[in-house]
């Protein structure tokens, strides 16, 4: 049995400290960092392209190599846009962290 993950930490890969943490509502805290508080708002903000079968992935359970911008798609053939009022797109938005920032989402202990 798995227990849904309602907060996550976001680290700055540049130091490995805490910077914020975001719940699952997409409301983001400080942890000590406004700047990486701002930044995360702001990216929340963007549309996000995935591929099309890696909507609802949950990259805690797949071995599946997550591509933010899949360069053999280049028709976008398979691609999709998330709006940042879609579903799906808070566990898309937290996978694709590293690759638009200098952020990285884990799920939080507490």
């Amino acid at each position: 049995m798995s227990v849904e993950t309602k907060n996550y930490d976001i680290y700055n890969l540049k130091t490995g400290q805490l910077a914020a943490s975001i719940s699952t509502d997409g409301i983001v805290q400080s942890a000590g960092d406004t700047e990486a508080v701002a930044a995360l708002q702001k990216l929340m903000q963007r549309e996000i392209v995935i591929l099309e079968h890696q909507i609802d992935v949950d990259p805690q359970n797949t071995d599946e190599e997550y591509e933010p911008y899949p360069e053999e798609n280049m028709c976008y053939f398979g691609v999709v846009t998330l709006r940042p009022d879609d579903p799906s797109y808070f566990k898309a938005f937290l996978r694709r962290l590293p690759y638009i920032s200098f952020y990285e989402a884990r799920p939080s202990d507490a």
